[in-house]
């Protein structure tokens, strides 16, 4: 693999109000290559020869540029997750809604500023290719006016200046999940057998992991009994997945479990790939640490042995910093630890396993003391399976945060939207609106911010109309489906643009009018004061319906995707788009479609307008579904799934080349320290497959919309309980592994 290339961020300083403000240019080159993040070889995307990506590190009030090459065999295109995209709806990124897609063989340049500081990631939203590996981090930092919070943390001044200047440069730590079937092949086995899918191979922290295997017996004995009872006291597989039942599936038909790859939900080979290594020095006193979650699938934990943690930032935004030994991190979400480095200079693991949502699975990486010498196994708070180790371990609590400094929103809403969550017409297929799913695929070549009246394309039910200057409710309902049980894992509902606060959060159905009336006769269920501000928000009914409501203030006009974060979910239907500020709807500047013959419309992009009077609620409850939705997303998934399979004669380890940050040229990078535990495969390079970029014809999505059109939204119970099968790993690896605590 040829050396990378840093690519430094360009800065002119002056050209914006704020004195810190600058102009930063950023080059993303996307390639399809093989590598193995966890000792499995299969071709993945690599982000300027590196995966994950580069970091992309900035200042509050910058002005941003990132051009993205796409040298990718499909179309593509990039969202940057969090980032609220102030007057600049067209560079958020999702194909069809804001955008076209990035076709391959061409560029595209989002423009943006840097309104907010924080942690953030950017992600592609095509083809659910964070499957594939095309994500990477952000890290804004604060500008000087913006207070925060580690008084809280100590009164000590050493201590603060040492947590401040933590703060100027932290560690970014992204953790995912990782599959060794493409994005495309994933999603075709759903197709083939109409199952929903959740099984994956190995968990990653920063690109790189390894696949263990502790036996049934051992992933038995750390089984939650929650788990077991959730699931009728059926056996786990050996790769600890959930069994393929009515609870986990629901009652669809017809299913064609025969059709599963053998070894997608058992047969587990052992792998070991690169092993994470993060420096720490205590010289430093503190040292920030800035988890990312690009899960596609999976609801993660972290901890690391033997260190509480102060997590002082949500999403982005300061909080009262917690005192926590354990976080549960889902999809998109973004926590920043502040860690105290007083212990004895050594190894102490870095512990990530699942929540047992629908997985048991773990990954591990090690936070090393520099200087370190001494290989004593550090203590852990959590096991393999995610348990507590003792009654002492203290978790975070979500309740519980209060963003920093406080925040006052307005006690009425103007409008209420009420959206319900579940699968609908098939295991694998979820809607966000109760009664339509989203088609992904839709106005590709007519995207809902060029022209308003492409909305037309979508059911009425998945796209919500907003005034700007308005506030309004997000009525998020876990209810009874459908073919469904009452009990669903939890959703990752993440919204496009600016942020919205937890209002409440209660059990069963909401029953109210307006938030007004249901906190009224229950406001034990409610936090109106200083309510805490997300972009990803967690539906969890792990008892039955449950609701959540979440206010924001529409004050950026444009269309902004409301989805789940969950990929199979978001790709199979579970979307609505958010209309905001149809009263001023933006102009698309001249320029901004930068497809191949694109039409450009002159004007800016900035909607000030003040909306008038209350929006009407909209009830999109649990209903019958549209006869004519589709019930799978597109044919790109079969056009594009027969990936060729993976050599098993040489391994072929992820390209790891220092980690980057794109940000400054005398940014050292990562400590490459040698590991002894797992041991690291041969570094070999990798081979660039040779693949002819094919250019995607529009018709084949409109064709595969009429293809959707033709499948039933309602099946029939499911005729026998679905078996699971066994398959080789593409490679195997010998060496020591992680010690794992159970």
């Amino acid at each position: 693999m040829a050396p990378l290339v840093t690519l430094l961020a360009l800065a002119s300083s002056g050209l914006v109000p704020l004195a810190w403000a600058k102009q930063v240019h950023f080059d993303l080159d996307l390639t399809w290559q093989k590598g193995a993040p966890d000792g499995n070889v299969r071709e993945l995307i690599f982000m300027n020869e590196q995966f994950p990506g580069p970091e992309l590190r900035l200042e509050q009030g910058d002005d941003v540029e990132v051009v993205v090459h796409n040298n990718l065999p499909v179309n593509t295109s990039i969202h940057f997750h969090g980032i609220e995209q102030r007057g600049t709806p067209w560079s958020d990124g999702v194909p069809g809604l804001t955008q076209k897609p990035i076709q391959p063989g061409h560029s595209w340049t989002y423009r943006w500023k840097a309104t907010q500081y924080g942690t953030y990631w950017y992600h592609a939203h095509a083809q659910s290719e964070i499957m594939d590996g095309l994500y990477g981090p952000i890290w804004i930092s604060p500008s000087p006016q913006t207070p925060d919070p580690f008084h809280f943390i100590s009164n000590n001044p050493t201590d603060i200046k040492a947590m401040k200047q933590a703060e100027k440069n932290p560690q970014l730590i992204m953790l995912s999940d990782w599959d060794h079937l493409s994005a495309a092949e994933y999603q075709k086995v759903q197709e083939d057998t109409g199952l929903n899918i959740f099984c994956s191979d190995s968990i990653l922290i920063n690109g790189r992991g390894s696949v263990y295997c502790p036996g049934t017996a051992n992933i038995s004995s750390v089984e939650l009994p929650y788990l077991s009872t959730a699931i009728n006291n059926q056996p786990l597989t050996d790769k600890g997945c959930l069994p393929n039942i009515y609870e986990t599936q629901g009652n669809f038909a017809p299913t064609h479990p025969e059709l599963l790859p053998a070894g997608l939900n058992s047969g587990c080979t052992p792998t070991v790939g690169l092993h994470e290594i993060i420096e720490v020095d205590s010289q430093s006193g503190w040292v920030s640490l800035k988890f990312i979650s690009a899960a596609a699938l999976k609801a993660l934990m972290f901890s690391i042995d033997e260190h509480p943690m102060y997590i002082y930032e949500v999403d982005g935004s300061y909080i009262e910093p917690q005192l926590v030994e354990s976080v549960a991190i889902f999809n998109g979400e973004r926590y920043a630890a502040m860690v105290k480095l007083d212990k004895p200079p050594k190894d102490y693991t870095l512990r990530v396993p699942d929540t047992q949502g629908d997985q048991v699975i773990s990954g591990f990486a090690t936070i090393r003391y520099k200087g370190s010498q001494d290989d004593h196994p550090s203590e852990p708070y959590l096991d393999y399976g995610g348990r507590n180790t003792s009654a002492s371990v203290v978790a975070l609590d979500n309740r519980a945060i209060q963003p920093y400094p406080p925040v006052t929103i307005p006690r009425h809403a103007d409008q209420l939207v009420n959206l319900t969550l579940g699968r609908l017409g098939s295991s694998y297929t979820w809607t966000a609106s109760g009664s339509a799913l989203y088609d992904m695929m839709a106005n590709l070549d007519d995207p809902i911010l060029y022209n308003l009246n492409a909305k037309s394309n979508l059911p009425d039910q998945v796209t919500i109309e907003t005034k700007n200057g308005t506030w309004v409710d997000l009525l998020l309902q876990l209810g009874d489906m459908p073919n469904t049980p009452a009990i669903q894992a939890p959703h990752v509902m993440h919204k496009h643009s600016n942020k919205g606060y937890i209002l409440g959060v209660g059990p069963g159905f909401f029953n109210w009018a307006s938030t007004e009336e249901a906190f009224a006769e229950h406001p034990e269920y409610f936090q109106m004061d200083n309510p805490q501000a997300r972009d990803t928000f967690v539906t969890q009914g792990p008892t039955g319906p449950t609701w959540m409501i979440v206010r924001y203030q529409v004050v950026n006009p444009g269309p902004f995707l409301f989805h789940c974060h969950i990929e199979t979910h978001m790709s199979n239907g579970m979307a609505v788009a958010l209309l905001d500020g149809v009263d001023v709807w933006p102009q698309v500047p001249a320029g901004e479609d930068q497809s191949p013959g694109g039409v450009n419309t002159s004007g800016q992009g900035q909607g000030t307008g003040q909306g008038q009077g209350a929006g009407q609620a909209q009830g999109q409850g649990a209903g019958q579904a549209d006869q004519g939705q589709s019930a799978s997303m597109s044919s790109w998934w079969s056009s594009h799934s027969q990936t060729p399979a993976p050599t098993t004669s040489t391994p072929v380890p992820v390209p790891q080349t220092p980690k980057t940050s794109l940000a400054s040229s005398t940014a050292p990078p990562a400590p490459q320290t040698p590991q002894s535990s797992p041991p690291t495969p041969p570094q070999t390079t990798p081979t660039t497959p040779q693949v002819t970029p094919e250019i995607e014809d529009y018709g084949d999505w409109h064709q595969a919309r009429q293809k959707l059109k033709m499948m039933s939204l309602l099946g029939q119970r499911m005729s026998e309980q679905v078996q699971t099968r066994s398959r080789p790993s593409v490679e195997s690896v010998p060496g020591r592994y992680q010690t794992l605590d159970f």
